[in-house]
């Protein structure tokens, strides 16, 4: 029998709250379903949403998938030194008609312990080091307190698979070069590509390859309780996208599943194809904010640093979504009913 990998997704999710993305969300309920991974926590970042309403929502995803006691760590409610405000005001300008929040402040839950999600990942790393993997589905504010607390969590931790940057080309995300992890907080990100950890990235151009269709999305509905009500976010989500964003063709039957990929790819890396880079960005440049360089060798100059990271280049589309749906529905594809 193979042990199960022992995680902690490092997440900002939305799954549940109107006009939030529910990618993470998904991501959470695919780990959880997979008799591969042991997920021990999750640690909230502020990032899709703000960290208290994403504490909330990590609570309340880990009942509805029958998880109630597993820990939810409350972390940086803020990048490391960017101001998060012209961010919440961009959204705010080109999504105008976001719904209201539902859950009042006053009765959102909060998290399982006082411990703060850096000392927790610091604590835990050095209590066993070599064995926990850091998936990191939100900005990287996180791992870089964990790291500013111990450097030494770069070389207990056994890998950090992270969503972020675009190995293949621009992100045309944010802004044309800045994906949303990155640029909420490119400080956060250096940190970490720097720390010497083991690291693989799962960039914006695979995870944009992926998408839920209506279809998946009726699919997830003819599931479990979970998944008809995680159908219904989905299927939401997506009206919500074609209103907002007219001009994105994509959005308009579908929405992406960036965080599933990379929880995916920890749990079947040969969904990926996978090349060793020297990866970067830029933290002085306000034109090139979120620019993620993934330097593979193949520019004639400058030479490349040395490799500190492994990157997607390549995903198996159909496999994933075999993986995801039949996780998800608890149905394998050839024996789910299909759409009239």
């Amino acid at each position: 029998m193979t042990t199960a990998r022992r995680i902690v997704i490092d997440t900002d999710p939305g799954l549940g709250e109107p006009g939030s993305d529910i990618d993470d969300g998904l991501a959470i309920a695919l780990a959880l379903r997979s008799p591969e991974l042991t997920v021990e926590a999750l640690t909230v970042v502020n990032g899709n949403v703000d960290v208290d309403t994403g504490v909330d929502v990590a609570r309340r995803l880990t009942r509805r998938l029958g998880h109630p006691d597993l820990p939810v760590l409350r972390g940086a409610d803020r990048p490391l030194l960017r101001d998060m405000a012209p961010l919440r005001a961009l959204f705010d300008d080109v999504v105008g008609d976001r719904p209201a929040v539902p859950t009042a402040a006053d009765d959102r839950l909060g998290p399982t312990s006082d411990l703060t999600a850096a000392a927790y990942l610091v604590e835990l790393a050095a209590a066993y080091p070599g064995e926990i993997t850091v998936v990191a589905i939100g900005p990287m504010t996180n791992l870089a307190l964990a790291l500013r607390l111990d450097p030494g969590f770069a070389r207990n931790v056994a890998e950090i698979v992270m969503m972020a940057g675009s190995a293949t080309g621009y992100a045309q995300n944010i802004t044309v070069v800045g994906d949303f992890n990155a640029y909420v907080d490119p400080e956060a990100l250096a940190m970490v590509l720097a720390s010497g950890a083991r690291l693989r990235m799962v960039g914006i151009d695979q995870t944009s390859r992926v998408r839920l269709t209506r279809d998946d999305a009726a699919a997830l509905s003819r599931g479990d309780s979970f998944g008809r009500w995680a159908g219904e976010c989905a299927l939401a989500w997506i009206d919500f996208l074609a209103r907002a964003f007219p001009l994105r063709e994509e959005h308009r039957d579908a929405c992406f599943l960036h965080d599933p990929l990379v929880v995916a790819a920890v749990l079947d890396p040969s969904l990926c194809t996978w090349a060793d880079a020297h990866v970067a960005t830029d933290t002085t440049s306000e034109l090139a904010r979120g620019l993620v360089v993934a330097d593979r060798g193949l520019a004639l100059a400058p030479p490349p640093g040395p490799p500190n990271a492994s990157v997607a280049v390549d995903t198996d589309v159909p496999g994933f979504g075999h993986l995801f749906l039949d996780r998800l529905t608890g149905t394998p594809a050839g024996d789910r009913p299909q759409s009239p």
